[in-house]
């Protein structure tokens, strides 16, 4: 009968349907698939566009003094601002406060950075430089006795009592971008040794602690002004952007390059995945551990990369055997069906492979100091290049003509052994991405935005986790102040233990992810998803282009030497902007601007 035809067609096509799918998803057919990542910039070469220098010749450079104690914590705090600077590309002189004689009216902003300004030859010398037109920034909370109170009103402060330990800190403009508001009340993220006080009312008020003693604050002092910061964490490398910001409200016209990417990444994946269940995943599921992964959260987390523009880079684990003293050839945990599927998706998602490890044991031939962590020392560099060739052999495997470039040291450690196995080991590994700054045990490996002597293309990780908690809030906007950079990773493993999560299921640390990821992308939609891969070259770009500013009161010119395609800048300005020559502008908040350069001479004119 003719119904009968019908339904055997039908029957065919679903069969043929699926034998379809199945020959799409099956290894051989995926492994023609000729899957490649971008390639990395030839940094030895300076391959930009140049400039004329003698465009430069009539130009002043902008220049800092920093006046600072050689006692131990504020020699912390000159290095934070020494790094600063260097990544802002702002020339100065660093100069001990015994040394200091006079101040030259060379210097466009003196950074002091001591307690007891007794110890300066001369305050009366320094209130006149700032009245004269030059900037003072007072980075640490001067003690109040001796020669501050001769002084303390001209800083604006009205009146003063003793020193306070004061808790976490409200900002109440935007020191940080798009941070006017935030709130931070977590101790151990944020506690000053500061001096109660009232301040004048001509003081531009940008920050408090919670209980609403001034933190930072700006004064006009003749034709100059003063940046005065009333705490003491300024030491710390995590809050080096509300250091730029800080120096950026203090100025008239403030610009310095930025890399502008957000960078998202996922450890341990693709890994071996346990077999059975998990009592979060069966109570919330009902599914398998592997079930789970497949069917909920991979595509959720797919999902977040298409509603907030993440480019994810996976780093695959092959085993988590604790195996340091020989590797064995095919000794890795991971079906190649599943670390297929999983990097074909990562890759189909505009994501990138990289690689953890072997195995979760980092490379140190030494015992850790943390021993609870319970790795193992290696044997030898030898054998940690077995292992990652071993894992690079399982790579080339599932994806013949994939670069894998990037490497996540497990529970970000390695050690200087560990990057000499990496650089001999026959792999493709030159990007290193760890940690920007310490917030785990003495063993964890903190990195700068830099190309480090060995050739290891250095870029960090800034925050962690699945929850919009302040800490990742804080460090979050403190990454994208001062470099333009987000970078953040998660494990999917974390789901399977309740001490990292709370005992939270994956329904909720998905609420909370989702939560944390909008509020970035609503904020910072300038922000470009990446690769790391993608990150680390526009990091290069940023690295290497030297710019000059000529500042004018009508416009901004921009001197870009050894340009690649284009450079990025914020420019923080009160001044309204009428149009752009050989560039685009963006306001990114309240004053801020996103400078895209995309010739060697950019200038932004302002409104008369």
């Amino acid at each position: 009968m003719k119904w009968k035809k019908q339904i055997t067609v039908v029957l065919l096509l679903v069969v043929l349907m699926a034998l379809f799918i199945e020959i799409t998803r099956s290894e051989f057919i995926i492994k023609l698939n000729r899957n490649e990542n971008v390639p990395l910039i030839d940094f030895n070469e300076k391959s930009g566009k140049g400039i004329d220098k003698t465009l430069l010749n009539d130009i002043p450079a902008d220049r800092y003094l920093m006046i600072y104690d050689d006692k131990e914590e504020f020699l912390k705090i000159k290095e934070n601002f020494e790094k600063m600077l260097d990544y802002i590309k702002i020339g100065y002189d660093a100069v001990d406060v015994d040394s200091v004689r006079n101040i030259n009216d060379e210097y466009d902003t003196v950074i002091l950075i001591l307690e007891d300004i007794d110890r300066f030859y001369d305050p009366d010398d320094l209130m006149a430089y700032v009245f004269e037109g030059g900037n003072l920034f007072i980075a640490f909370r001067l003690a109040p006795s001796g020669n501050f109170q001769a002084i303390y009103r001209k800083l604006g402060i009205y009146e003063f009592g003793d020193f306070v330990n004061c808790q976490g800190i409200r900002l109440l403009d935007n020191v940080l971008i798009k941070g006017e508001g935030l709130e931070i009340t977590e101790e151990e993220l944020m506690t000053n040794s500061s001096i109660s006080l009232r301040l004048t009312g001509d003081c531009e008020k940008y920050a408090e602690a919670i209980d609403g003693t001034p933190l930072l604050w700006k004064r006009r002092y003749g034709l100059g002004n003063i940046m005065y910061f009333n705490g003491t964490v300024l030491a710390d490398k995590r809050n080096r952007g509300f250091i730029t910001g800080a120096l950026g409200l203090l100025e008239e016209d403030f610009i310095y390059p930025v890399i502008d990417a957000k960078v998202s990444f996922i450890d341990d994946f693709p890994a071996p995945i346990p077999e059975g269940t998990y009592g979060k995943i069966t109570e919330e599921y009902g599914m398998t551990i592997s079930r789970f992964y497949k069917d909920v959260w991979w595509p959720d987390m797919a999902e977040l990369a298409a509603k907030y523009n993440i480019k994810y880079t996976g780093v695959v684990i092959g085993t988590y055997n604790d195996e340091t003293q020989k590797i064995v050839p095919g000794s890795t945990d991971l079906s190649i069906k599943d670390y297929i599927f999983y990097g074909r998706e990562l890759i189909a998602h505009g994501g990138e492979i990289g690689i953890h490890g072997y195995n979760h044991q980092p490379f140190s031939t030494k015992e850790l100091s943390d021993k609870e962590l319970g790795y193992k020392p290696w044997k030898d560099t030898d054998t940690m290049i077995d292992a990652i060739e071993e894992i690079n052999r399982l790579s080339k495997k599932a994806f013949p003509n994939y670069t894998f470039r990037v490497y996540v040291p497990p529970s970000n450690i390695i050690y200087p052994e560990g990057r000499e196995a990496i650089l001999a080991a026959k792999s493709d590994i030159r990007i290193i991405c760890s940690l920007y700054a310490l917030t785990e045990g003495k063993d964890t490996y903190d990195q700068e935005f830099e190309i480090s002597p060995d050739g290891i293309v250095e870029f960090p990780r800034l925050t962690a986790g699945y929850s919009d908690s302040e800490e990742n809030v804080w460090l979050a906007l403190n990454g994208i102040t001062s470099h333009g950079v987000f970078s953040h990773f998660v494990h999917p493993d974390d789901i399977l233990d309740y001490q990292r999560t709370g005992n939270k299921g994956w329904s909720r640390l998905y609420r909370e992810y989702d939560r944390f990821n909008k509020f970035i992308f609503d904020n910072y939609r300038w922000l470009r998803g990446m690769t790391a891969s993608e990150g680390a070259n526009e990091m290069i770009k940023y690295l290497i282009c030297d710019p000059v500013y000529e500042k004018k009161d009508t416009y901004i010119r921009i001197y870009s030497d050894n340009l690649f395609d284009k450079s990025y800048f914020v420019l923080r300005s009160k001044k309204k902007i009428q149009n752009a020559e050989n560039c685009r502008v963006k306001e990114i908040d309240r004053d801020v601007y996103l400078i895209e350069s995309h010739d060697p001479v950019c200038q932004i004119n302002f409104k008369r």
